[in-house]
């Protein structure tokens, strides 16, 4: 008897524990038994706030930012922050690509798990490795730098980061769906984090950057990312609220393409 597994349901019957909870369970297992790429995972953001502790911090002093002088250590916290996060967000990509390059996605979202499971299984798992990032770069940036922020702008920045993690992580693995041959996807999906970043007002102020640049900026979601976290650094909640609802429509419309994307990709099998 031949099964369509295009068709499964979004959801099924619970594993113990939930199939959800079954998914992250796996990805954890994946990251953790790995010891290498778990340190790799969670190391380079602390290693770059020390290179700036040592070098452009040093080097370009104090920013204008938001009618306030800031040190630049403060204004580059949150870019460092999201160059963890695309990195983190590529690594997701291409465990999705390697599994679905394998069959291997048809088999874990076919009965008894959901594909929906999954696909939040994996977003989640993302999302927590990437507040782990978050956690141990604002440890570092305590240490090394003089910060005075209150908790709450402390908690606006977690707040932004677990957001702005869903919709990138959503992002990345909505492209890792869009390509079947394994060199265009690597070389694609390594060129859009340097381009996204680097064209959004990440390490300079957007006022800095050459007046193309600075409408292509509006429509890089990174933009919306690190602003969220600047200004909930920096202003508190209060502050972030524009960014954060855009950040939330972008995740929102991910994920259920995301999932639409690999029913379509199933069906060609």
């Amino acid at each position: 008897m031949s099964v369509d597994l295009t068709t499964a349901p979004a959801t099924a019957p619970a594993l113990p524990g939930g199939g959800l909870t079954a998914t992250m369970y796996r990805e954890y297992c994946l990251l953790t038994r790995n010891r290498t790429n778990l340190l790799l995972s969670i190391v380079p953001s602390a290693v770059y706030l020390l290179l700036f502790a040592t070098s452009l911090a040093n080097l370009v002093g104090e920013v204008e930012y938001g009618g306030r002088t800031v040190p630049y250590s403060e204004f580059a916290v949150p870019a460092v922050l999201l160059s963890s996060m695309l990195a983190a967000a590529t690594t997701a990509g291409t465990s999705l690509f390697q599994e679905r390059m394998g069959r291997m996605d048809v088999e874990l979202w076919s009965y008894p798990l959901g594909r929906a499971s999954y696909v939040l299984g994996k977003l989640l798992a993302s999302t927590l490795l990437i507040l782990a990032q978050s956690l141990a770069a604002l440890l570092v940036a305590i240490t090394v730098f003089d910060f005075r922020w209150p908790a709450s702008h402390w908690a606006a920045v977690l707040c932004v980061t677990a957001v702005a993690s869903m919709a990138f992580n959503g992002l990345y693995l909505l492209l890792a769906t869009l390509f079947s041959d394994f060199r265009r996807f690597s070389v694609t999906i390594n060129i859009v984090a340097p381009v996204l970043l680097f064209s959004s007002p990440s390490f300079y102020p957007v006022d800095r950057m050459a007046p193309v640049l600075q409408w292509l900026s509006w429509a890089n979601p990174v933009t919306y990312g690190i602003r969220g976290i600047r200004e909930g650094a920096l202003f508190g909640f209060g502050a972030v609220w524009p960014w954060l609802l855009v950040l939330v429509g972008i995740a929102a419309v991910t994920v259920p393409l995301l999932g639409r994307s690999l029913v379509v990709r199933a069906r060609e099998l």
